[in-house]
């Protein structure tokens, strides 16, 4: 300790001289660059105490169990790919909900007929979008389910994805399950889980 202490004491005073005696070359930028260098090393090492604390288990009481999985699954058609999710979300819980936004009225009769085939059983809502988007009529469902989860409910939103052995074909496809992360990273008992169909 005292010889780390005598070391930064011996660089700290010849930093000093360099810079007073080569002001004019531009030593002066020394003395910007390493105090805000020590500073930033400080602020990370702040940040990882920070993490280390909140993530300890030490005075932990046990968390609540978890006593409802609610299960939310967007639909925007009927195929292999929904099928392979839909049994994964039954898989989690008997509370399924599959939640198609309806854009074209004609469009969400075939979801809703074909649902009927090929559901098992799973409730169907259908959300009209007058401003023909997607994300939000969905968000809204989502907040209504979230107001009303008791403590120890969790809501997991399962997400059908294709992926397409040709990656550069991935941007023809929408991302669903990455837009709901940005939107819903900070609430809490919230998860999205993506179960990816492999195509062509």
């Amino acid at each position: 300790m005292v010889i780390n202490a005598f070391g930064a004491l011996c660089t700290f005073t010849v930093m000093v001289l360099f810079a007073v005696f080569k002001f004019t070359e531009g030593a002066w930028l020394i003395l910007l660059i390493i105090p805000a260098l020590v500073a930033g090393f400080f602020a990370i090492h702040r940040h990882y105490r920070g993490l280390a604390r909140q993530l300890s288990l030490e005075n932990h009481a046990e968390p609540v169990g978890m006593r409802r999985n609610r299960v939310i699954m967007p639909v925007a058609g009927v195929h292999r790919g929904t099928l392979a999710a839909l049994r994964y979300a039954r898989s989690l819980s008997e509370d399924v909900t599959a939640v198609h936004i309806s854009i074209d009225p004609a469009e969400a009769d075939k979801v809703k007929a074909k649902w009927e085939i090929w559901g098992a059983g799973t409730r169907l809502i259908i959300l009209n979008s007058p401003y023909r988007t997607f994300l939000e009529p969905l968000l809204g469902y989502i907040d209504e389910i979230d107001e009303v989860r008791k403590t120890g409910d969790v809501i997991t939103i399962v997400v059908p994805q294709f992926v397409p052995k040709r990656w550069v074909t991935n941007f023809l496809h929408t991302r669903t399950a990455e837009t709901l992360r940005k939107v819903l990273l900070n609430r809490e008992n919230i998860v999205i889980t993506e179960v990816p169909y492999q195509v062509e």
